[in-house]
């Protein structure tokens, strides 16, 4: 039996994809704390009317924070998705202090991500900028952290400066590398860390209700948060309004982020049975205690694989790959499991990001760069055309007179602006004109 498998055969017996029986990440110990667990329990409390979502509020520079239990491969993943070496992964706990950063390009929607390049060659641009977003490792979490144990306080904070988690799990065996409960436990383990999160968030939203300044919505929502917290469910269950969002944001609630979970498997499993870790990596998300099926999401890595080979091309990565019996081996196809082009994927599409692009159509002498811009379906009424040129510059904005507008994939199959605007397929729009994904944009201005 491979070793992802081997590891969790230790409690509940759910059957495999192929309808055998495996255990499926139930931990040996059950994890000690209750809450009354998965009882939605109805709030009577007052709920003002609002526009009801799954929403969030997104910082300007768009976080991504990595966390997990110490020697986990938090930062053999940083490492793998940045394609370099920057963050130090060593056999010991807390290895990471200071958190490490660095940019990701957000991939764009078509099949094979080459928006910008093609806008970039139509343009003639001398530079093609991707849109950002920000991964961040953070030092390891233990049991304890809400009140301080470990790098507790420095931990929740950077966390709360985020705007997505991706939540590493240990999947693998390795008894050459440390794990500080000293057994292999994936559900066990993720549920320590959740709990900090709820323990941490119910303490500072209780804090904040002794407050009299807390009133209002804020108030009620808090109250609605607490209630949740209480019964051991993270704040993002409540499904709350841009408004309600709104009202607490200030808070940075963690429980409230969205949560990935990147189950951290050996390279066995990841090259061997890929599809299996997968179904499996879902199991396990159904034997959490602290989690929120409905919002929630995972998915499979393998950092040391992938750190070990990143340095590879595509084509060598595929003969690695072929030479021991990888279950994928098409290069298009195997490019896409990789977390440095799967990670930013999933974030895109869990916090509903889209591209809009600058760049064709400005003269050559003016600007020499496309541009990707991110477009987020959460901010309250759209990125405007007169917010875009904002972004730009602040005397684009005050000189603001026009904006012209194309989809990209319409624009990409012309030879240049020109030829699509000749053809009239280039449209005019005012200040007030709300941005849609993939929309390319000139802004004309005096």
């Amino acid at each position: 039996m491979i070793a992802f498998l081997t590891m969790i055969c230790m409690a509940a017996s759910i059957p495999t994809s192929d309808g055998m029986s495996l255990s499926a990440f139930t931990p040996a110990t059950s994890t000690s704390f209750t809450f009354g667990l998965y009882q939605h329990t109805l709030m009577k409390l007052h709920r003002p009317t609002t526009t009801k979502t799954n929403a969030r509020v997104l910082s300007m520079k768009i976080k991504v924070g990595l966390i997990g239990l110490p020697n986990v491969g938090k930062s053999t993943l940083f490492n793998a998705v940045a394609q370099k070496s920057i963050a130090e992964a060593r056999n010991f706990p807390f290895c990471t202090i200071e958190p490490n950063v660095t940019p990701i390009p957000i991939p764009d929607d078509d099949t094979n991500h080459t928006t910008l390049k093609k806008l970039a060659t139509l343009a003639k641009s001398t530079n093609a900028l991707p849109s950002n977003i920000f991964l961040v490792d953070v030092a390891g979490l233990v049991k304890g952290a809400s009140k301080g144990e470990g790098l507790g306080n420095k931990f929740l904070a950077t966390v709360r400066e985020c705007d997505l988690i991706v939540h590493v799990v240990r999947s693998y065996i390795d008894d050459d590398i440390i794990h500080v409960s000293e057994k292999i436990d994936p559900v066990s383990d993720a549920d320590i860390v959740n709990l900090e999160l709820i323990l941490a968030d119910l303490a500072q939203v209780q804090r904040r209700l002794d407050n009299s300044a807390c009133d209002g919505m804020e108030r009620c929502v808090l109250l609605l948060v607490e209630n949740a917290l209480e019964n051991g469910l993270p704040a993002r269950s409540l499904n709350l309004s841009i408004e309600e969002v709104n009202a607490v944001k200030s808070m940075g609630l963690l429980s409230l982020k969205p949560m990935i979970y990147a189950f951290n498997v050996d390279e066995v499993d990841f090259a061997l049975n890929w599809s299996e870790s997968m179904y499996l990596a879902g199991e396990c998300m159904k034997q959490l205690q602290y989690c929120d099926m409905d919002t929630d999401s995972c998915m499979v890595v393998s950092a040391k694989l992938e750190s070990d080979i990143g340095a590879l091309s595509s084509e060598q990565r595929c003969e690695y790959l072929e030479s021991i019996g990888a279950e994928f081996r098409d290069p298009a196809a195997e490019s896409r499991l990789w977390s440095y082009h799967n990670l930013p994927l999933r974030v895109k599409e869990v916090l509903h990001l889209g591209l809009v692009y600058t760049g064709p159509g400005v003269p050559p002498e003016r600007s020499r760069t496309t541009k990707a811009h991110i477009l987020s379906s959460f901010s309250n009424n759209g990125m405007t055309a007169f917010d875009l040129a904002g972004k730009l510059h602040g005397d684009i904005q005050k000189g603001f007179i026009r904006a012209e507008v194309i989809q990209s994939q319409d624009l990409i199959g012309y030879e240049n602006y020109s030829a699509a605007k000749e053809d009239g397929r280039i449209r005019t729009e005012g200040k007030e004109y709300v941005l849609t994904n993939g929309d390319v944009v000139l802004i004309k201005w005096r």
